[in-house]
């Protein structure tokens, strides 16, 4: 399905170099006597925001205050899961804070109850909504208490002050995750998990890509991008094994070369210079060619060996977008099958796979 020069995903990430300094810029306002509404934009897609947002690993790094970091933070993602974060305060008192899913629509919905375990009986219901356009996403949580008591209560608790910090150290984890280097780590580490999940039998199962078996899968990364980074930048690597020999040891060997390249920091001043594919500074060449790939294959192997096929969203909906922009020229290029439809109310990975001639 692909081939040795895969056709490139446009760039639709934000330019963070003119990137809008939003801190403190968070909206309250109350829409009847018992609702607060609060409004905040972030440069980053939906996806990448909702990811921040749901994953323990993440909120850990911006919810609330330095000075008193989580000590619990547990989210069951799912309808009638629950969530609970707790903190300590410096005298050692414990702050807590739980509730329940109640309606999840990834990346763009979720309706929680919440609870702040100092006051049990003002439970309040949360609808956040992230609604993204041109790789800016509003974020907006309508918070409804039961009565104007709770709900003054609430607002005359500080959460105003609170929440502009918490949402400004969310903003600055949006700019470390947006990055070449943090999305490839996140989308190699699932290829890196699928691989090391083959079994021993399973490398000769038939894959979704016409002619391939599994152990192709791995052998068309190692042996394409090699010589198309030597060629295009100078770009050198260990001599990594066959695929044919230790699969998982030829993978680790490339992916250790490719993420110590986009970590370095003079990567993204450096140029990749290709007769076919043109030039770009080397990080962005790495994202528009080979990410993708590794992606998109990470569907075909999972597929091929029965594991769990599901793929990071924020990638999905990046390459999805730019897929969706190249139109008819994506077929035409090639480098994959025709377009498959795809029922109305598919979601984005369904569509993304669609886009590149596969059917889930």
């Amino acid at each position: 399905m692909t081939t040795p020069a895969p056709t490139p995903t446009p760039d639709t990430s934000p330019d963070t170099s003119t990137r809008t300094d939003r801190r403190g810029s968070a909206v309250v306002t109350l829409p009847t006597p018992t609702q607060i509404l609060i409004t905040r934009q972030f440069a980053a897609p939906a996806s990448l925001l909702f990811a921040a947002m749901t994953q323990p690993a993440h909120v850990r790094n911006w919810w609330g205050f330095e000075t008193m970091p989580l000590t619990v933070c547990e989210i069951d993602l799912r309808v009638g899961g629950a969530w609970r974060y707790a903190t300590t305060m410096p005298d050692g008192t414990e702050l807590g804070w739980h509730g329940e899913y109640r309606e999840i629509e990834a990346p763009h919905r979720i309706v929680s109850t919440e609870v702040f375990e100092g006051f049990p009986d003002a439970m309040s219901v949360n609808t956040m909504t992230l609604t993204e356009a041109d790789g800016v996403t509003t974020l907006q949580t309508l918070v409804q208490h039961s009565s104007q008591a709770n709900r003054d209560g609430h607002i005359d608790s500080g959460m105003e002050g609170g929440m502009q910090h918490t949402f400004n150290r969310l903003d600055d984890l949006m700019q470390r995750l947006d990055t070449v280097a943090q999305r490839y780590r996140t989308v190699a580490a699932r290829f890196t998990a699928v691989v090391d999940g083959v079994g021993t039998d399973a490398w000769a199962n038939p894959t979704p890509c016409a002619g391939w078996v599994a152990r192709d899968v791995v052998r068309h990364l190692v042996e394409w991008v090699p010589p198309f980074l030597a060629a295009g930048a100078g770009l050198q690597f260990t001599d990594i094994p066959s695929a044919d020999d230790d699969p998982l040891a030829a993978w680790q060997l490339l992916d250790a070369t490719l993420q110590a390249t986009l970590d370095a920091p003079d990567t993204a001043s450096r140029q990749f210079v290709h007769p076919q594919a043109g030039t770009h500074p080397l990080d962005q060449a790495i994202d528009m060619f080979i990410l993708g790939d590794v992606l998109v294959h990470t569907w075909d192997l999972a597929r091929a060996t029965g594991q769990d096929e599901r793929l990071d969203a924020d990638a999905v909906h990046r390459m999805r977008r730019g897929l969706e922009q190249m139109g008819d020229v994506l077929a035409a290029s090639g480098h994959y099958a025709g377009w498959k439809p795809v029922a109305d109310d598919a979601d984005e990975q369904t569509r993304l796979l669609a886009l590149t001639g596969r059917t889930t």
